[in-house]
């Protein structure tokens, strides 16, 4: 590697390559639409993933061993800037995946760690990590993988349990993964948090598209559970007629914005 910055320091660069495409309007933007998350630098996609890919390159992380690029990924989803948080999950994304690097076997324990240690505490870095990274794994790899996620829809870490299921969006009509989305739904429904029950309504909407009756059945006998949101979200491409049937059970009930 040609390069003598300290091992220790590539997750600072790339925060320095960050900051210098900040811009105060769209920190302010990202700040004011998801509350309470991970601060922002204030930098779009487009830039931190050419950030990514430019700091990879210069510093040539290419050369490096699996295992460190890997603690590399990791450790900046670990920092403070929901854009460096980002742009670990690019690189996992975008870079390891590829390269065959990742194994969801080995790597699972890792992932539910960054839940743990605190590291994914907001709904839009747990959403672009379920979906560009768990996601793509369950496909590649198949049950074994499918069943490590799925585990996770017990742990009392709210986003390691919403993990659980917005893991599975990208892979919504894959009906063998139907038996442990189906026991994860009805676990996370009855939890009081909003951020666990419109994770049950994103995947029942994704998964309508494929089985309109896994939903029915499912929303039918959780609707107690159900806020407004969320049911509206898992019936969205119900028919009229029969989402006002299914929206009877509700009484009313809306979401509760002040729940996490």
């Amino acid at each position: 590697m040609n390069n003598s910055l300290p091992f220790s320091d590539f997750p600072g660069d790339l925060q320095k390559r960050l900051e210098k495409k900040s811009d105060p309007g769209t920190r302010d933007w990202w700040q004011g639409y998801v509350k309470n998350s991970a601060p922002f630098l204030g930098v779009k996609m487009a830039e931190i993933r050419k950030a990514v890919h430019a700091w990879h390159q210069s510093l040539e992380l290419g050369t490096l061993p699996a295992e460190q690029e890997i603690e590399l990924a990791l450790a900046l989803i670990s920092r403070r800037y929901s854009e460096e948080k980002l742009a670990g999950i690019l690189y996992l994304q975008e870079i390891l995946l590829p390269a065959g690097m990742l194994s969801c076997v080995q790597m699972a324990s890792s992932f539910a760690d960054l839940f743990i240690q605190n590291a994914i505490y907001y709904w839009n870095v747990c959403d672009w990590f379920c979906v560009k990274v768990l996601g793509p794994m369950i496909d590649r790899e198949g049950d074994t993988c499918a069943a490590a996620i799925q585990d996770w829809h017990t742990s009392p870490n709210l986003w390691q349990a919403r993990a659980s299921l917005v893991a599975f969006v990208p892979v919504a009509g894959r009906r063998e993964y139907y038996p442990g989305i189906d026991e994860a739904c009805r676990v996370l429904i009855r939890r009081p948090e909003r951020f666990a029950k419109t994770a049950v309504g994103w995947i029942l909407r994704d998964i309508s598209r494929h089985d309109h009756r896994f939903v029915k059945k499912l929303v039918s006998e959780n609707i107690d559970h159900f806020t407004r949101e969320s049911a509206q979200n898992a019936l969205k491409y119900f028919e009229k007629d029969e989402k006002q049937e299914l929206l009877k059970g509700l009484k009313g009930r809306g979401a509760d914005p002040s729940a996490r």
